[in-house]
């Protein structure tokens, strides 16, 4: 036996690693990215972040990236964020690569979302009651607007306003009062499915989902029932 012969097994197994390493390292292969990728791979990932299913018709214009710019390779998922806290009408997208060594691209967008509302007619003074003629459906940019919208024209028919109003104007919840201190409310006792009803009077103004004290015309009481329409509440019995 030569000398090197006890050596052979472990100049193999090195060669057998060495080979290994080559096949694993020959299997991680980077992904090339264009600008028209990743502006693309930006309008894809911001279309996923609208959490509002109320939504009629989003609209997302991403600024491309330069396309005189070199592509860019990544071998792991790109990470994609916002720049701002939360979604926004203008937005800047921050792209990054989280190789080591990586890079990172940011991306301007706007974002539109379209959403059902209702608008007034015409001047109104604060007090007015609304009707049918008053109102009119329309749509109204989501990420503009200011407080809980009524989506239903329907929905506030008989509710007075708190404030004046100018033609044209979109109304908010926060608008209106669906029962006014000193109404005349329909209160419904709910227990196990069954429900029960008296009248009684509003000792508060209030809106949708609020809860105001209301007393009851028959027995005189005070009690705390949540508003569920204009003119109308619900205690849990």
């Amino acid at each position: 036996m030569k000398m090197y012969d006890k050596f052979l097994p472990k100049i193999c197994h090195l060669q057998a690693l060495c080979a290994g390493l080559s096949l694993l390292s020959w299997g991680v292969s980077a992904t090339s990215y264009s600008m028209l990728d990743l502006t693309t791979h930006t309008t894809n990932w911001l279309e996923q972040q609208v959490p509002d299913q109320s939504v009629n018709k989003l609209k997302i214009q991403v600024y491309p990236l330069d396309s005189r710019l070199s592509d860019k390779n990544c071998e792991q998922s790109l990470q994609m964020s916002l720049v701002n806290v939360q979604l926004q009408r203008q937005n800047t997208v921050r792209i990054q690569c989280p190789d080591t060594g990586g890079w990172q691209l940011f991306v301007s967008a706007k974002v539109s979302q379209l959403v059902n509302a209702v608008a007034v007619t015409r001047q109104l003074a604060a007090g007015s009651y609304l009707s049918n003629d008053l109102l009119v459906q329309t749509e109204t940019e989501l990420l503009q607007s200011r407080g809980a919208l009524v989506n239903d024209a329907q929905f506030i028919v008989g509710a007075r306003t708190k404030k004046a109003l100018n033609p044209g104007q979109i109304i908010t919840k926060n608008d209106l009062c669906l029962v006014c201190k000193g109404d005349v409310v329909t209160i419904a006792g709910v227990s196990n499915g069954l429900s029960v009803t008296t009248q009684a009077t509003a000792l508060q103004d209030g809106t949708f989902g609020d809860d105001v004290k209301v007393q009851n015309l028959q027995s005189k009481r005070v009690v705390t029932a949540q508003i569920t329409a204009v003119k109308r509440v619900e205690i849990k019995l």
